[in-house]
């Protein structure tokens, strides 16, 4: 084998297909060659290899065709692995810090990694910026979603922006609507923001469609606009997008987080995994307070049930305590948690072959009341991990990839929130509907205003909902409730200890959800 000649092929080859690589990596990919045993003098697997390589590195999203090491490292592996990724796993929680920040590049159409690095300590322009972001995101995939319903031009709805309103002194919104934020200027007087202005709403005749509308939310209005004000005829909100859709925009990349290069949704070995454990369970609990005077009790009695055959994991939401106990607050909630630790050491086969996963409250010990929440501090944690080797203790919302199942975490009171806040009040059968639209389609776990709950600014990525997971788990004080749109399933398992000891499981196989009661 003439190395050198091989070596200036390969040179030329990535230099003809528009990447600049230096000669030292074609000498790496050489040394893995040899070391699989792939024969490079062979024209047909030299071309196969130089494509796949070449694929993998434009997955990557290289800012530019400069390729360093790392690049050509991933690159070589996908190549010689036809595709398999060594960071496969079964079960996987990932805290909120640890999901990888992106931004939309409107000129290739697609998403990429941000290195833009968030800080807690952020200027005031981040908090522009976060709902920039969350325009753009809907803008892009609102088009793509007009484009391919309407195909013909007579059908066709025209998006416009506010700009265009503000040009006119009275136009007719036929066949056009227009996208933007919801905004209270003053009580009872709301506006239609979107970053080329602003223009002031009149809702009197207005129709609601399908969801809850609240200030800072996204909407789409059609009306009549006469004297700068725009009098509101309908209002919906955004489509949806479904997860085949929407992953073209992403590429390869994994936006879901976990040590993976590629998205693990479409793993192969993680769909046979599945496919030869289809029993295999979560159990979904939300407020489990452990001073409740029963809830030992319940957990015992749960336990006992599930020891024969023990589910994949037990997710618990707080808050873990029914009430603040001022000063006293972490040293009895550390007591609680020592006396949980001892009640799973009882059931040996729970102990050994299940996960346990927490996510604080809003009222557990944490950060104050802000979301993303730090998981619950290490002098409770690392009590019951000495005693329950599987439990992880993580953050406020979180992500768990189960296989090829994304499922989104996250503890807060929405429902109440948004139907506090809504311009337009739904009757009570069509909340587990309209809670579910309203999340789907902002595509955002806390489609409200920043004073119904606040968000870090730096960290409002850490909410997003796109491309949409499996599940999507709200751990919401209300009643349960569950819904299902676009092909991802909206659930809140209701109050563990207030709704008679309620809880939800959770299939991955099937991606059922059934009701639970203790």
């Amino acid at each position: 084998m003439n190395l050198e000649r091989i070596k200036k092929k390969l040179f030329n080859g990535f230099k003809l297909s528009g990447f600049n690589i230096r000669k030292e990596f074609c000498e790496l990919i050489i040394e893995k060659c040899i070391e699989e045993h792939i024969d490079l003098t062979d024209t047909e697997i030299f071309d196969g290899c130089i494509k796949d390589i070449c694929q993998s590195l434009e997955r990557q999203n290289i800012h530019d065709r400069s390729i360093e090491l790392e690049h050509i490292k991933q690159a070589i592996e996908v190549c010689l692995h036809s595709g398999h990724d060594k960071h496969e796993t079964v079960f996987k929680v990932i805290g909120a810090f640890e999901f990888p920040r992106l931004r939309y590049d409107p000129e290739r159409k697609r998403y990429m990694v941000s290195s833009k690095k968030s800080t807690f300590l952020s200027d005031a322009n981040s908090k522009a910026q976060l709902f920039l972001e969350r325009y753009e995101s809907i803008l892009q995939r609102t088009r793509r979603n007009f484009k391919n319903k309407l195909t013909t031009e007579a059908n066709r709805i025209q998006l416009q922006t506010v700009d265009y309103l503000l040009t006119l002194s009275e136009h007719t919104l036929d066949k056009t609507v227009i996208l933007g934020s919801l905004l209270q200027v003053s009580e009872g007087k709301y506006y239609l923001e979107d970053p080329t202005g602003i223009v002031h709403l009149d809702l009197t005749h207005a129709k609601f469609h399908g969801g809850l509308f609240v200030e800072n939310c996204f909407v789409l209005v059609n009306g009549y606009y006469e004297d700068k004000k725009l009098m509101v005829s309908t209002i919906i909100l955004p489509p949806g997008e479904e997860y085949n859709d929407s992953k073209l925009s992403f590429s390869n990349i994994n936006y879901f987080g976990g040590d993976s290069s590629t998205p693990l949704r479409q793993s192969q070995a993680l769909k046979d995994y599945l496919n030869r454990n289809p029993m295999n369970m979560l159990l979904l609990f939300s407020d489990v307070w452990l001073d409740h005077p029963n809830v030992f009790e319940k957990l015992e009695m749960l336990f006992n049930g599930m020891e024969a055959n023990p589910p994949s994991a037990f997710i618990f939401m707080g808050n873990f305590m029914s009430e603040s106990h001022g000063s006293e607050y972490i040293e009895v909630l550390s007591k609680l948690f020592k006396q949980f630790a001892s009640l799973v050491n009882q059931f040996p086969n729970i102990l050994n072959n299940s996960k346990f996963v927490f996510v604080p409250g809003m009222m557990d010990p944490c950060t104050p009341h802000i979301v993303p929440r730090i998981s619950l501090p290490s002098i409770i944690s690392s009590q019951f991990t000495k005693v329950v080797p599987n439990a992880i203790f993580t953050t406020n919302p979180c992500r768990i990839q189960y296989c090829t199942r994304e499922i989104v975490l996250f503890r807060a009171d929405v429902l109440a929130k948004l139907m506090q806040a809504t311009i337009h009040k739904p009757q009570k059968d069509e909340l587990s509907d309209c809670v579910t639209r309203t999340v789907i389609s902002q595509g955002h776990l806390s489609p409200m205003s920043l004073n119904a709950l606040t968000v870090h600014w730096d960290f409002d990525y850490t909410l997003n909902l796109y491309p949409l997971p499996n599940l999507i788990v709200i751990g919401d004080k209300s009643e349960s409730y569950q819904g299902e749109y676009k092909g991802c399933k909206v659930v809140n398992p209701g109050s563990f200890c207030e709704g008679g000891f309620q809880f939800k499981c959770y299939t991955p196989y099937t991606e059922q959800l059934d009701d639970c009661v203790l």
